[in-house]
Formats: structure tokens, sequence, C-alpha cells
């Protein structure tokens, strides 16, 4: 069966000298995998080095099997082009980190709609803002609530939190933000949305303190999630 679906791409790697393997998050299948033969031959290399950067949002038709782990695309076109992103230091290493998180984080072999469309819908807010030092820490708050580990925001008044429970607390425990002004600057991010996120004011230092604290988060809360290697990089740019 011939279908049409749009997606993102997550990462692809070589898969011989001529083909990629291109894993992508889809709106009508979840997680599928793509084997795009020919790929790095002649003028077909660098059109595909630029079709599947980390994070692209395409259109993609294929031959749909269902007991198929690997789909050959009939067409691939990007569906909705970034205007900013390919060129901007800042938002490369803010896009190579967040393919690195999907990767690890994402799961789902089936449709999820909802999920599908919260990432669409970031990517193109982030390609057209200037102001974008906070899209990733909101971003993996926000993307918790598809995950299913959202934070408890009931309780706000309460000094700690604690990473295990995913809410505030008075009480002492293993896995705990016990710093002052981590829980507030953790309560700003909690308490607004993508069109206000110039107006949290946050310090270079603690914006990657609290960075460190969401990775720990993830990794409490998603089996065999790892620190993301691009991090680092992360880091840098935003030092």
């Amino acid at each position: 069966m011939l279908v049409t679906t749009e997606a993102i791409v997550l990462s692809k790697i070589n898969y011989s000298e001529t083909s990629l393997i291109v894993r992508c998050y889809t709106l009508s299948y979840g997680l599928k995998s793509y084997l795009v033969k020919g790929s790095k031959q002649g003028r077909n290399e660098k059109k595909n080095a630029a079709l599947f950067q980390p994070l692209n949002q395409l259109e993609i038709t294929f031959q749909h099997k269902e007991k198929s782990s690997l789909s050959i695309p009939k067409s691939t076109k990007i569906s909705n082009p970034y205007q900013t992103i390919p060129y901007a230091m800042d938002k490369l290493a803010v896009v190579l980190f967040l393919s690195e998180v999907l990767s690890a984080a994402l799961k789902e072999e089936e449709a999820n709609p909802s999920m599908f469309q919260f990432l669409s819908n970031s990517l193109s807010w982030f390609d057209v803002q200037d102001n974008v030092a906070n899209f990733h820490i909101f971003f993996l708050l926000s993307l918790t609530k598809h995950l299913g580990f959202f934070p408890d925001i009931n309780h706000q008044n309460l000094p700690y939190f604690d990473l295990e429970n995913g809410c505030f607390t008075a009480h002492k425990s293993a896995h705990l933000v016990d710093d002052a002004t981590l829980v507030s600057v953790l309560k700003s991010y909690l308490g607004t949305t993508f069109d206000k996120l110039s107006e949290v004011l946050v310090s270079k230092q603690n914006r990657k303190q609290l960075l460190e604290v969401l990775i720990k988060y993830y990794q409490i809360h998603l089996q065999g999630f790892s620190r993301p290697k691009s991090l680092n990089v992360l880091h840098e740019i935003y030092s």
C-alpha cells in the first residue's frame, strides 16, 4: 500500500557505501526507519545530505508493509522548510542536542498525533524566534507531558523538588533538588508558555545547572536514557 506521511528526522546512519538508514518520527506510524538507496552517489549525495538533517520536517511517500522494519521511500521532500536553523550555530547546537534526546526518548511504533504536532509546532516556532536561550529547557519540560512524567505543579509553595516522584515536597529524599535558586528557576519555566519564554530571566549558570537536573530527571523516568553526547557542545554555545 502506497502511503504518504509527515515525518521528522531523528537520525541517519550509513548503511553501505551508497545508502543511508534514516530514522524518523512520523505522524501516521510513530517511529519509522527508511532505507534511502543511492543517497551517497553523484548529485543525490548533496541533496540528501541537506534533506536528512536532524529534525528536518519531511513529507515521505513509501510502500507500507506491516511486518517490514525498513521501508524504501518513493519520494521525499521538505514539508516545512526552516528559515534560520540551518544557518545559526546556536540553533544547530540545540537541534543536534534535541535530536539525540528524542532518539533516546521516543519508543512508540504507532501513531501519536499529539506528540507529532507538539514536535512540529515547537520546531517551527523555534525557527522564527530570535531570543531562543530558554527554548531547549522549556522543550524538555513540555516533552515530559507527552512522555508521561510532567512535574506535578501543585504545592509549588513547598521548598524542594523530588525528581523521582516529580513533585514539590518539604521532605528530603535521595533524588532531590534542594537549591532554592534552582527550584525557583524551575517554577518559572513551569509557569510560562513558548510565547512568554523571553520573559523568563535566568543566568547562564542557572540555565546550565537546570539542564543537568532535567537530564537526571529523564534518566530516572526513562529506562536506558543516557546523558546526550552533544550536551557539552550545547553548554559551550550558551556559556
